[in-house]
């Protein structure tokens, strides 16, 4: 395997990834905080700042380095908050990744691995960064009611499947719809939640939500067919 990698990525973000647990890290909202204080540390000053000397643009192997060896719940965390809030022009960037994921979560894989073309994608760094800072006060009200439940609904065996969840969601995601990123990622990062604190019921509403924007989007590409045959059947006539 090739050691080269994107500017402001280390080895670890890079090479196969050491298995770990999703509790490396206290809390979602520790969780945040971390990524934040990381991510910031990949440039001089404050990422939010005007700061000419502050690059422009973070690359998705910084935003692996910035979780550290974590595993698969955090990295769609991560990756689902800037589409549910959101941030125009990342579906693609993060849905793209998030379908690999999901592919190796369904494989059994133990933690996350990207590609190194997959890593040096770019995203606006004050716009990253400033939605997961935006995000935290919604990581504290969520944390209120995680606890560990319904193992059997979060555990290794489940993980699998919701890898397969996480595939559609994440392709759906991906795809130019009007107004059809929010429902996924809100979906993909309910699932994610209960992945890092190994609750079920978390994963539950992830997956209903996931039924429910499946619908929804499908419900959206309807109509849009029938404006479209509408248009054309007035045209031809």
């Amino acid at each position: 395997m090739s050691k080269d990698r994107p500017p402001g990525s280390s080895p670890r973000s890079y090479d196969a990834p050491n298995p770990s647990a999703e509790g490396s890290c206290a809390r979602v909202s520790d969780l945040l905080d971390d990524f934040l204080t990381r991510g910031a540390e990949t440039a001089t000053g404050d990422p939010l700042a005007n700061d000419p000397a502050v690059p422009s643009r973070i690359s998705l192997g910084e935003v692996v380095d910035a979780l550290g060896d974590r595993a698969f719940g955090a990295l769609l965390l991560i990756l689902s908050i800037p589409n549910v809030l959101p941030v125009p022009g990342l579906s693609t960037a993060t849905g793209v990744p998030m379908i690999l994921l999901g592919a190796q979560m369904a494989l059994g894989r133990h933690g996350p691995w990207l590609p190194r073309r997959m890593l040096a994608v770019t995203f606006d760094r004050k716009a990253f960064l400033g939605v997961i800072r935006r995000a935290r006060p919604w990581a504290e009200r969520a944390e209120r009611h995680l606890r560990p439940r319904m193992p059997a609904l979060a555990g290794p065996t489940a993980e699998r499947m919701l890898g397969l969840a996480v595939m559609v969601l994440a392709g759906i995601l991906s795809l130019p719809i009007i107004f059809g990123n929010q429902p996924p990622a809100f979906a993909i990062a309910l699932i994610a939640l209960g992945l890092m604190e190994a609750d079920g019921a978390f994963v539950s509403a992830g997956l209903i939500a996931g039924l429910l924007s499946i619908a929804i989007i499908a419900a959206v590409l309807l109509g849009l067919g029938q404006a479209a045959v509408a248009v054309a059947q007035q045209l031809i006539g």
